[in-house]
């Protein structure tokens, strides 16, 4: 079983590929080249946020890759941010808001964030990081959590993420010696572009980074995607939810009985036979 672009969501039961591992049970590796293993070769295949980080074509060569190295019969589960649903709860806001509803006016703020935040952001976190550190009501948690997850708005107040958990010395030198190479670079190209070219590289070179969202998706959009590329019975799932035989039990999608991502859209489909 292969799980691609896993970030800190992985298990020892699968092969994990990262771009930027955080566990040495993760490997390091760049999806937009494609996927490192031959035809025919895993039972599943199993995607969490990561279709919506590479442009359309880009992602629908990747849903090819997935493809390919399936076994006949087998199952990939790629799973995104639903749009349908962010944009029917921003409506939903937005005429709350309108008329004068003061909890719906604060829910505003964060679907405006959520809707569009990680498609336009210029630096890390951007607005929504801005938003999750700052001193949130009760209620005000409690809607976003609903949205993303109680563990991400955990790790926004600051309590420990599975990541932080794992050694940190290898990565800090790595991050050391990458700051340096970067300061170099900058002064570089501060000099012979000037201020607006060296922003404009910069800003370039951040949502090429793989943080930014550069398409997103709903249950027609992704459906038609996964069919194009060849997959049979494409259809939507719940969270726990799965035809890849005991999916639930790895804690992947879900923990203590909840969705970790709730903003999710889940969708499988088969490899012919």
């Amino acid at each position: 079983m292969l799980n691609i672009g896993c970030g800190s969501s992985f298990h020892s039961d699968w092969i994990n590929l990262d771009a930027a591992p955080v566990s040495p049970q993760v490997i390091a590796h760049d999806l937009r080249a494609g996927l490192p293993f031959p035809d025919d070769h895993f039972h599943a295949v199993y995607a969490s946020h990561v279709l919506e980080h590479l442009p359309r074509e880009p992602a629908q060569r990747l849903l090819g890759e997935c493809l390919r190295v399936l076994k006949p019969g087998g199952i990939a589960r790629i799973v995104v941010p639903d749009l349908e649903t962010i944009t029917r709860t921003y409506l939903q806001c937005l005429e709350g808001a309108l008329r004068g509803d003061a909890e719906s006016q604060a829910r505003y703020d964060w679907m405006m964030l959520e809707l569009y935040d990680q498609a336009v952001r210029t630096e890390t976190g951007g607005q929504m990081a801005a938003y999750l550190e700052g001193a949130l009501s009760s209620n005000q948690a409690g809607f976003v959590a609903s949205r993303i997850g109680e563990e991400a708005v955990g790790r926004s107040a600051g309590r420990p993420s599975e990541a932080s958990m794992v050694p940190r010395m290898s990565r800090g030198l790595r991050a050391a010696l990458s700051a340096i190479r970067k300061g170099a670079s900058k002064a570089c190209t501060y000099v012979f572009l000037g201020p607006d070219g060296a922003a404009a590289v910069r800003e370039g070179l951040f949502r090429r980074s793989g943080e930014v969202h550069q398409w997103m998706y709903d249950r027609f959009s992704l459906v038609r995607a996964m069919t194009r590329a060849g997959f049979l019975d494409v259809r939507c799932r719940a969270a726990d939810e799965s035809a890849i035989a005991g999916f639930a039990r790895y804690g992947l999608e879900t923990a203590n009985g909840r969705a970790r991502k709730p903003d999710s859209l889940y969708v499988e489909g088969r490899k012919p036979e």
